[in-house]
């Protein structure tokens, strides 16, 4: 009989079959998961966002206890996985002329500052109404900025440079990766989308 944990409950068994806890079953999973959200993505016409149901599947696979903590870190492949996110994200920056950089430099460098005080103004007062501090509030709101993977790598590094031990940088991390996660998300792949479709559908009228 295997022995039970210290708190004496025993200890729950794989939710999946044993090849798809390997390394390759696992990414496998996390494939799968990858279709199906391009498929219902597709399907909708862009409606439903990849990313954000993709989110939701891994929410709900998690909660199902078929994906486990730290799935990618499990399986040493979350280098992999980073990597390729950032190839994805700095890929379309090699089209980019000097020329078209240096013409937008100022009204870029204006609607950053504008946007930044805005930002951080309206986070500060809200979080405040929500009960949460100035400094998280103005962290979820600067999320618009920078979106996926930053939120995620941001949150990371913030526990380990305030995290003095490996259970201090759990907690951390715990307290802020989901929220910064969830507000990525919001702020970029969802109100982004709906702001940037008014603006061009009154761009020319």
């Amino acid at each position: 009989m295997a022995a039970a944990p210290a708190d004496g409950e025993p200890k729950p068994g794989p939710k999946v079959p044993e090849f798809l806890t390997t390394t390759p079953g696992t990414l496998l999973l996390v494939g799968i998961v990858v279709l199906l959200s391009l498929l219902i993505n597709n399907l909708t016409g862009g409606v439903l966002n990849t990313f954000v149901v993709a989110l939701i599947f891994g929410i709900a696979l998690r909660a199902l206890g078929i994906f486990k903590p730290g799935i990618l870190t499990g399986i040493d492949s979350y280098g992999l996985m980073m990597l390729a996110i950032m190839i994805l994200v700095f890929g379309p920056l090699a089209t980019v002329e000097p020329a078209d950089v240096a013409a937008l430099a100022v009204p870029l460098l204006i609607a950053f500052a504008a946007g930044v005080l805005g930002i951080v103004s309206f986070s500060a007062l809200t979080g405040k109404l929500l009960g949460y501090t100035v400094p998280m509030s103005v962290a979820i709101g600067l999320t618009s900025l920078y979106g996926f993977p930053g939120t995620m790598i941001l949150s990371q590094e913030a526990a380990k440079g305030a995290g003095e031990s490996p259970e201090e940088v759990a907690a951390i991390e715990g307290a802020i990766l989901p929220k910064m996660i969830i507000a990525g998300f919001a702020t970029v792949t969802i109100t982004s989308v709906i702001v940037t479709g008014l603006i061009a559908a009154r761009i020319g009228s």
